[in-house]
């Protein structure tokens, strides 16, 4: 019986010496940065985890580009700043453990960023407006990404990157690729706000950034406009309650601002009028109409439009204008 007890002190001293012996890997601690793909002059965070050793006994030494910033033990986290644009950091950390082994862990970051650009993809507004069109519900987005890469033959080509885009948490695999720089996204009636994110990367994988967007609906919405015989359609002033209609006659222009369609002639888009509270046939185009009083009639009416995107639940609104004649 004394041997074996014996036999099995020797196997467990063994076990445990052998472990203690063990020789720690590189790749046994991560160097994690935040943010993932810092930007030119962005401060950013270094960190250090390893379930193999115990960090907080390991005396740990910080450099960059190869001047130790600082050092201490247990430093396992480290803030700097990084370069201009195209100029790479080095970043190294020297680990160096109470067993007495030594590990270095290097990465070299080349800053890099992206300007994000939104636009309706398919909204409506008039001729000659100067505003953005804005996207209503289950209307379309579209997303542009300009980045400016730097490498040593200087500037790189857009279409000469890596994009990997992501909508609303969702990686949109038919849209992401090379040189696809853009994204087009619908909105769904049940989406508040959409957020897209784009990852960029050049053909070596060295330089990378990032970038994200929120995105918001607005609401449609209607303005009536006279449309002058001589002078055409005047956008320049939408018409409000108490106009009056000529004595020859008025042309009422609806303008269906933020709908979609663009293409307000298509079928998806339905134009219904009432005038004084009962309804008329359509006229020809179907966001205008003309009214003439009869000779010597005075009075007031009300001119109704309803506009309804029949493909969804919520691009429906309607305008009332009271007029006199």
């Amino acid at each position: 019986m004394i041997k074996k007890y014996s036999v099995l002190v020797i196997l467990i001293f063994t076990f445990f010496g052998f472990f203690a012996d063990a020789q720690i890997r590189n790749t046994d601690i991560v160097l994690d940065i935040s943010p993932q793909y810092p930007g030119p002059n962005q401060e950013a965070n270094a960190t250090l985890s390893s379930h193999a050793i115990n960090l907080d006994k390991a005396n740990i030494s910080w450099s960059v580009n190869n001047q130790e910033a600082s050092a201490g033990i247990g430093k396992k986290s480290f803030s700097f700043k990084m370069e201009d644009l195209g100029s790479p950091t080095v970043l190294s950390a020297t680990i160096d453990t109470i067993d007495g082994q030594s590990i270095l862990k290097t990465i070299t970051i080349t800053p890099a960023n992206i300007d994000m650009l939104w636009e309706a993809y398919d909204s409506y507004a008039p001729p000659f407006y100067k505003g953005k069109t804005l996207t209503p519900s289950q209307g379309t987005f579209k997303v542009v990404a300009i980045p400016r890469f730097i490498n040593q033959g200087g500037k790189v080509n857009i279409n000469n990157l890596s994009y990997v885009w992501i909508g609303d948490g969702k990686t949109q695999p038919d849209s992401s690729g090379w040189g696809k720089n853009y994204l087009i996204l619908q909105n769904s009636y049940l989406d508040k706000e959409n957020i897209v994110e784009v990852k960029v990367s050049d053909i070596s994988g060295g330089t990378n950034a990032s970038e994200k967007i929120t995105l918001k609906t607005a609401s449609p919405k209607i303005l009536f406009y006279e449309n002058d015989p001589i002078l055409g359609v005047k956008w320049e002033k939408a018409l409000n309650n108490g106009f009056t209609i000529n004595s020859n006659g008025t042309t009422f222009v609806a303008e269906p601002y933020f709908f979609s369609p663009k293409n307000i002639s298509l079928s998806d888009l339905t134009f219904d009028w009432f005038l004084s509270g009962e309804k008329i046939q359509t006229p020809n185009p179907k966001n205008t109409l003309s009214i003439k009083p009869e000779a010597g009639q005075t009075g007031n009416a009300t001119i109704k439009v309803v506009i309804n995107n029949i493909n969804t639940l919520f691009q429906k609104m309607e305008k009332q204008i009271s007029v006199k004649f």
